[in-house]
């Protein structure tokens, strides 16, 4: 009971001085999101550095220089080939998005006068709700610009510079990647080393493993997409494919999004494009469950459907999109270092000890049957 009132009062003092640490979150917010991306590339690249230094027997720097010059290459085609595409179908939706948006709402009208649940009257009144409440805001809005602006500047900024500073990042974690636990253990305890290099050791494969899959799998399901939706003839198919491939990331909920703007634009192009759009979706889903999923095995982690969810929600709650993508990984650390921490506390609590035999009980006396 005492323990429990001193962690309710260190929580509230820490509510009380949270201010203090304002300057330590602005920092890690500058200085956080290029080692994220960098992290990112680095369980990406990692596996092909290693199989270059190990089968074809380049040296690390050699196989690092090379990968960097594919990447470089490769970014090249994007910028100058597929850019432009996507920029082109992003810009034909802005431009045909009134005449989409009237287009949906006659199916809408027309799909709900062949039905009784909501009257007219009653789909009438949500629309003026809803018109209301963005009218509503548009003179906080356009008070808003002003720093809407800036906002966008700040976030342009920060890409920059984060995409700038990722590569360097980047380039030494594959040089010394190796290094780092070696190099952090002698800071803790000499006692403590083995288990602490034993749970950073996990929680690097079990990181490492999610990212790698997950980012491949969802590097698939965007090919996968647009191969496809470009085979029918559905229009957007670039930038549809490439929504659906992030949304991919979200586990469980991320297949249904991403089937809702493509089913959207099969509709209302004809009945026989909706059908084509669905035969894509089972072609798709066939592919990712019954070969990419089994072949990527790095992205499990062994947790229950319902943990996934609560952690999903409460981190999109907390971090929003973010938090949505990187929620599981980081909930698989938190769970490494409490189980670890728990294991420690039972060894040296004794409170989880089986009870030892008492040697002074006195046994049963056997009884004798007729």
């Amino acid at each position: 009971m005492f323990d429990l009132i001193l962690v309710l009062l260190a929580i509230l003092l820490f509510t009380k001085i949270a201010w203090v640490f304002e300057p330590v979150v602005t920092f890690l917010g500058v200085v956080a999101p290029p080692f994220l991306l960098a992290g990112i590339l680095f369980y990406l690249t990692v596996p092909i550095i290693n199989w270059m230094e190990a089968k074809l027997n380049f040296k690390r720097g050699l196989a690092i220089l090379l990968l960097f010059i594919v990447l470089i290459g490769l970014l090249a085609w994007g910028i100058f080939k597929f850019v432009p595409a996507v920029q082109q179908q992003a810009t034909s939706i802005i431009q045909s998005w009134p005449t989409l948006w009237k287009q949906f709402t006659d199916w809408l009208t027309e799909l709900n006068s062949k039905q009784n649940l909501i009257s007219q009257k009653d789909l009438n009144h949500i629309g003026q709700e809803i018109m209301s409440a963005f009218s509503g805001k548009q003179s906080s809005i356009l008070s808003g610009t002003v720093s809407q602006i800036q906002n966008v500047i700040g976030i342009v900024g920060n890409v920059v510079v984060t995409i700038s500073t990722a590569p360097i990042i980047l380039f030494f974690m594959l040089k010394d990647g190796d290094q780092f636990v070696p190099n952090l253990l002698p800071i803790f305890p000499t006692k403590a080393r083995a288990s602490i290099g034993d749970m950073l050791t996990e929680m690097n494969t079990k990181v490492g493993s999610y990212v790698q899959g997950q980012l491949t799998v969802a590097l698939a399901v965007a090919i996968i997409f647009m191969i496809g939706y470009s085979v029918i003839g559905l229009k957007y198919a670039l930038v549809l494919g490439l929504i659906a491939g992030p949304l991919n990331l979200i586990p469980y909920f991320g297949s249904a999004l991403a089937m809702v703007p493509s089913l959207i634009m099969g509709l209302l192009t004809s009945p026989k494009m909706l059908i084509a759009v669905i035969i894509v979706f089972f072609i798709e889903w066939l592919l990712e469950t019954q070969l990419i999923s089994p072949l990527v095995m790095g992205s499990k982690l062994e947790m229950h459907p319902i943990t996934i969810v609560v952690v999903l929600l409460t981190a999109g709650n907390l971090f929003g999109l973010l938090g949505v993508i990187l929620g599981i990984p980081g909930f698989a650390v938190i769970k490494i270092i409490v189980s670890r921490f728990f294991a420690w506390y039972q060894t040296i609590s004794g409170l989880y000890d089986d009870p030892e035999p008492d040697d002074d009980a006195t046994p049963p006396v056997p009884t004798q049957k007729d």
